[in-house]
């Protein structure tokens, strides 16, 4: 916050047009700056001159951050967050392609809500994006963009970085990579990235990027579907459950919109060090005009202070961020496919999602656990119940009586008890379960109606 000290500065510096400004409507006097960097004002003028010279407005972010128990003021340029390192987008609402990185430049092209973009650059404002199928290119505020749930993304790196002959810190330098270049690797190794820049290909070092999975709760791999994400090392993530996955397997990620990691640490504060990850408390933005100013040109000025409307809302009764789901033992989770994240969750009570980022808990299952599943079919399963409205409401599916029987068909002795552990999905609309009897372990399969199980031999 600059201090009144500095607005007396401006008062005994200023013009005479400036004066006379202040003369007409003092109680509404703007200070100005050279640019939306400067650490002192120029002068100030009156609000009504300032808008009827007005050329145009930008945006600037800022967000409250929590770190190491404390919360800290950054600039949205200090932050790097996971939409910065995403490689393809999708348009939030119609918007309009600019043809540079201004409000006030040509139109390009208006493209509908939901469009498919590829993410060319980016600072922590504005974007230059392509249209998937075509060669039309654009600028547009990042904040009109979202993230896909089936794109891996690119890399970054944080600090200038050696391009090396071979993936050692022996190699020869072949060149150096400017910090916060955006690559697309041509290979991943355990240390090393291999990658194409200024027509050199060469090795950099896999511990000065981040990427997507930094900013990931779930990672899709094609065999094992959707992990839950502790955290990246290297080459590696490493999931909840203690697995270590090569990322080249993962084809995409959920990521938290309360996450972002430093980029440019504040020099006068102890706050939070270059890599430190930060939890997002407050987005907000100051939206700064541009005006001309007798004897001073072009000129800033804040003309709106206002709030991002971009973490989710909960009501904490009966929704959850994915953030505080992590944070929970995890009983068994399901998704419906690669590319949707609308599915189940087991902990501590059943929850589903549709956007992978906020929960809504299923009333009907009070706080039990119980092991769930979504067939490709379309039909979800809880415990015992069935939905074949993607969880808007359950229905009972297992006959007990008959899973017994079942059982005792095959194994000649009735089970002590019958306690559902997993549900798998199969093909041809079939169901596998496996049933806990007391003494041993038990795989069923049926059709999607339940009505007749057959035992599983090993």
């Amino acid at each position: 916050m600059r201090s009144a000290f500095f607005l007396s500065l401006s008062f005994i510096f200023s013009s005479p047009s400036t004066f006379a400004a202040l003369a007409t409507d003092a109680s509404k006097a703007m200070s100005f700056y050279r640019s939306k960097t400067s650490a002192f004002p120029s002068g100030q003028v009156s609000r009504t001159s300032l808008e009827n010279s007005l050329r145009r407005t930008e945006m600037e972010a800022s967000f409250t951050v929590s770190w190491d128990r404390k919360s800290y003021s950054l600039s949205g340029d200090r932050l790097i967050r996971d939409i910065q390192v995403a490689r393809f987008v999708e348009t939030r609402t119609p918007v309009t392609l600019l043809s540079l990185n201004r409000s006030d430049s040509s139109l390009v092209k208006s493209v509908p809500g939901g469009h498919q973009l590829e993410l060319l650059e980016c600072d922590d404002y504005w974007a230059r994006v392509k249209e998937k199928n075509s060669n039309t290119q654009g600028w547009l505020p990042l904040h009109l963009l979202t993230t896909r749930h089936d794109d891996p993304g690119v890399y970054m790196n944080l600090i200038d970085t050696y391009v090396r002959t071979e993936p050692s810190s022996f190699g020869k330098v072949l060149t150096t990579l400017p910090r916060l270049k955006r690559v697309i690797p041509l290979e991943v190794t355990a240390s090393f990235l291999k990658i194409q820049y200024n027509g050199k290909v060469g090795f950099v070092d896999i511990t000065h990027f981040v990427n997507r999975a930094d900013f990931a709760t779930l990672a899709y791999h094609p065999k094992k579907n959707w992990l839950t994400v502790a955290f990246r090392n290297n080459n590696k993530i490493l999931t909840k459950k203690g697995e270590n996955v090569d990322m080249s397997e993962v084809l995409g990620y959920v990521t938290s919109p309360l996450r972002a990691i430093v980029i440019r640490p504040d020099s006068t504060s102890y706050g939070p060090p270059l890599r430190a990850r930060v939890e997002i408390q407050k987005p907000e933005a100051v939206i700064w005009g541009v005006s001309r100013v007798d004897g001073h040109g072009e000129v800033w000025w804040k003309k709106t202070d206002l709030l991002l409307p971009q973490n989710p809302v909960v009501e904490p009764s009966k929704q959850i961020l994915t953030d505080t789901l992590l944070k929970r033992e995890i009983y068994s989770i399901a998704f419906e496919s690669k590319t949707s994240v609308r599915g189940l969750v087991s902990s501590e009570g059943i929850y589903r999602t549709d956007d992978g980022l906020t929960w809504t808990a299923i009333p009907q299952f009070g706080k039990q656990n119980y092991p769930v599943s979504i067939h490709p079919s379309g039909v979800w399963f809880v415990g015992s119940f069935k939905s074949t409205n993607q969880g808007k409401s359950f229905e009972p599916f297992i006959r007990w009586d008959k899973l017994a029987q079942a059982i005792e068909s095959a194994y000649h002795r009735n089970p002590k008890i019958l306690r559902l552990t997993q549900i798998e999905a199969l093909p041809n609309s079939q169901i596998q379960i496996s049933v806990d009897t007391g003494s041993s372990r038990v795989k069923l399969r049926s059709s999607l109606e339940g009505t007749t199980w057959n035992v599983v031999r090993n």
